[in-house]
């Protein structure tokens, strides 16, 4: 592709309206737009049409605007990794002077320059995602690349932001995934009130299970200050594209 293609180009993997499922805005109609391709190969990936198996069409910025004008004001832009390709800079400005509120999601590992972003939701990728039993290969590539600590501190600080951590909703792994989570505080200097915009999500897409790992998680984000996230889409909808 060439430069100027990139900087107009989006691969979309599906893009919808439905209620926000996770996070601060947890139940806000939202637009979103779900962008193919990600640097990252999560075992539990739970949309792999955009990583391990990629798909989708590309869309050019002004229809993706046009998309959003007919939808609700606020848009979010995920993936995938959204952040890896340029023209979702453009988009993020093309939808500011829409006057549409923009959450980008993102596993922090990447810059992109001339971003407009209203919420950045960061969601850094834990030992337990690696798929070491999967595919060796890619698992040392993603082991290398999970986390970037100096790329996290960078868009914090340019950003409003959120973090979601997914964790395993039984032991010993929630033990472990909460000793991870708090090492990675400390080095980002998260703490005292701004541990509130920490959530804890479980690592689930069945529906059924929910209920049982939010139990779980709920005590710890009680002893530790965070939040308890949501999957509400899956709730709602069970696993389903498109929600």
């Amino acid at each position: 592709m060439s430069g100027a293609a990139s900087r107009s180009l989006l691969r979309i993997q599906e893009r919808f309206v439905s209620l926000q499922g996770e996070g601060s805005l947890v139940g806000v109609p939202s637009s979103f737009v779900r962008v193919s391709g990600c640097n990252l190969r999560c075992v539990w990936c739970d949309s792999p049409a955009t990583s391990w198996a990629p798909e989708g069409v590309q869309a050019e910025v002004d229809e993706i605007v046009d998309f959003c004008r007919r939808g609700p004001p606020h848009v979010v832009l995920t993936g995938g990794e959204p952040l890896l390709f340029p023209a979702l800079a453009a988009l993020t400005r093309r939808l500011r002077a829409a006057a549409h509120h923009i959450t980008i999601e993102s596993a922090g590992t990447v810059w992109l320059d001339d971003l407009a972003c209203d919420l950045i939701s960061l969601s850094p990728k834990l030992a337990h995602s690696t798929p070491w039993e999967r595919d060796p290969r890619w698992a040392r590539a993603h082991e290398g690349r999970r986390l970037d600590v100096a790329n996290l501190r960078r868009l914090l600080g340019a950003f409003p932001w959120q973090l979601k951590f997914v964790v395993r909703g039984e032991e010993p792994g929630l033990s472990e995934d909460l000793e991870e989570i708090e090492s990675l505080l400390t080095t980002l200097e998260v703490e005292g009130a701004a541990r509130a915009q920490v959530f804890l999500m479980p690592e689930t897409v069945d529906p059924g299970a929910l209920a049982v790992a939010y139990r779980r998680i709920g005590v710890a984000c009680v002893e530790r200050g965070f939040r308890l996230g949501q999957r509400l889409h899956i709730q709602l909808y069970g696993h389903t594209p498109g929600t």
